[in-house]
């Protein structure tokens, strides 16, 4: 699809040398979140969970993941798979619970079952038809040390240092789920700037997967946090908490308020973070084009 105005509209800004001022409907088109969908969500690594919620062969747990509502599993022998939560049948969610254990995966609608690489294994169809149509999409799924990725055709792969090396031993301390009234870009940007929500401190680490998931590291305990679009105007986040070893301050966390709840409450939402820097990574992501590109 073609870029929506207000997208356009900002390649002019940054040709120039004023300050950025995005059109308030970067934030709140749904024709502006559409093209997202298609041109950044959609192309972009997705940043799943930590192995342990596969900790054996027959499990799987249902997670959404840059637009889309994915199923991982793990099959006999320890292989992972990354499946498309949508029959093939009648476009219905295969799985609606959150996590399981199964030799294999029913659509509730009609009954059609799934082997857990996503091969249709029920109903037995004509012959005729060819058999490697006959089962879920599926997306490429690696392991980078104790995290699980997925690679959407297109999708530039995370590095392989991403994520410390001591979260293969690592264990889940904390799932956490929180759904806002914000743009995803807004959400981003509020994240990214607050891991004091997170950690006594500044962090040792930051990193980045893609423009959906950041990931911030003290000593031996992380934060994953995965941006998960739904609108235009309305986001969630899951924060997922790592640990190798002991760290009081992760027990002590499940005790009183919750601080990143009382933090979203108060948040500034107006445009004045998005600057040029922003605004620049924006268009590149929207558009494919470089600076040199945009500026030639």
């Amino acid at each position: 699809m073609d870029l929506p105005v207000s997208v356009a509209e900002l390649a002019e800004q940054l040709r120039g040398d004023r300050e950025i001022v995005p059109d308030p409907a970067l934030f709140s088109d749904p024709q502006v979140f559409a093209a997202e969908r298609e041109r950044i969500f959609q192309r972009s690594v997705m940043a799943l969970d930590h192995q342990t919620r596969l900790s054996e062969d027959g499990r799987w747990f249902r997670c959404d993941a840059a637009g889309r509502s994915i199923l991982v599993t793990r099959e006999a022998g320890g292989r992972l798979h990354a499946l498309r939560n949508v029959c093939i049948h009648a476009g219905y969610p295969v799985c609606e619970a959150e996590e399981g254990s199964a030799e294999r995966l029913m659509c509730p609608y009609h009954g059609w079952e799934f082997a857990l690489d996503g091969r249709l294994v029920e109903p037995e169809l004509s012959s005729r038809i060819d058999p490697s149509r006959l089962r879920l999409a599926s997306y490429p799924v690696r392991v980078c040390n104790g995290l699980l990725f997925a690679d959407p055709p297109g999708a530039t792969a995370a590095p392989v240092n991403y994520a410390p090396a001591w979260l293969t031993a690592a264990t889940v301390t904390r799932r956490s789920r929180y759904n806002t009234s914000w743009n995803w870009k807004y959400l981003r940007h509020f994240l990214q700037s607050s891991p004091h929500l997170f950690f006594d401190g500044l962090p040792d680490e930051r990193h980045e997967v893609g423009p959906l998931a950041l990931m911030f590291a003290q000593a031996r305990r992380a934060v994953l946090l995965r941006v998960i679009p739904k609108f235009a105007e309305q986001t969630e986040f899951q924060v997922i908490e790592m640990m190798a070893g002991e760290n009081p301050r992760s027990a002590e966390s499940e005790i009183g308020p919750d601080p990143v709840a009382e933090r979203l409450h108060a948040a500034d939402t107006s445009f004045s973070w998005f600057d040029r820097k922003l605004a620049r990574r924006y268009w590149s992501l929207m558009s494919g084009e470089s600076e040199a590109e945009l500026l030639g």
